[in-house]
């Protein structure tokens, strides 16, 4: 634990002016979360698998914990229905990959039915 706290602040410290979720240069033309970076030299902490493909929840939640207990301002929100941690149609909330993405931005699964005010994450 105390070296990833180490790492955060170190990293924190380099990134300089990028905020949390900007992209940033990993290695070669992969890109990654600025909020992220203590975790971009080893890409198992958050793919599962050997190919390096699979990726769930597990890391997000391991981390964040689960989205109904991560803090949205509500009062920001258009309608209080609006709050994606406490969806209506997902329970406890979508997949984490259903809206943010670590390698790309991406639209909100909500942009999928609704119009949204949520921007491309």
């Amino acid at each position: 634990m105390n070296k990833l706290l180490t790492a955060l602040l170190v990293s924190l410290a380099l990134t300089g002016a990028a905020q949390a979720g900007d992209m940033i240069k990993m290695k070669g033309k992969l890109e990654g979360r600025a909020n992220h970076e203590m975790l971009h030299s080893d890409c198992a902490n958050c793919h599962v698998d050997k190919n390096k493909k699979a990726i769930d929840d597990s890391a997000c939640i391991e981390c964040h914990g689960k989205p109904s207990e991560i803090a949205i301002d509500e009062s920001v929100l258009p309608v209080h229905e609006a709050n994606p941690h406490k969806s209506v149609h997902f329970g406890d909330g979508a997949s984490c990959l259903a809206c943010h993405a670590e390698h790309k931005q991406k639209a909100p699964i909500c942009t999928d039915c609704h119009r949204t005010w949520f921007k491309v994450m």
